[in-house]
């Protein structure tokens, strides 16, 4: 299940959300881990995939 970050504009903390893919197109309303704000702002962070094939 891929995990999206997002920041808080109120508070200013970082925190992680595990969704499908399913939840995440159907855009949930975010709230905060801390304080419970819904003025929050996906971070954008890179991914990696590892595979057996040799490049």
């Amino acid at each position: 299940m891929p995990a999206y970050e997002y920041i808080c504009q109120d508070c200013k903390k970082e925190f992680m959300v595990f969704l499908s893919i399913k939840e995440f197109e159907a855009k949930p309303r975010i709230k905060c881990l801390h304080c419970g704000s819904d003025n929050v702002q996906r971070k954008i962070t890179g991914f990696f995939a590892k595979t057996s094939k040799k490049s």
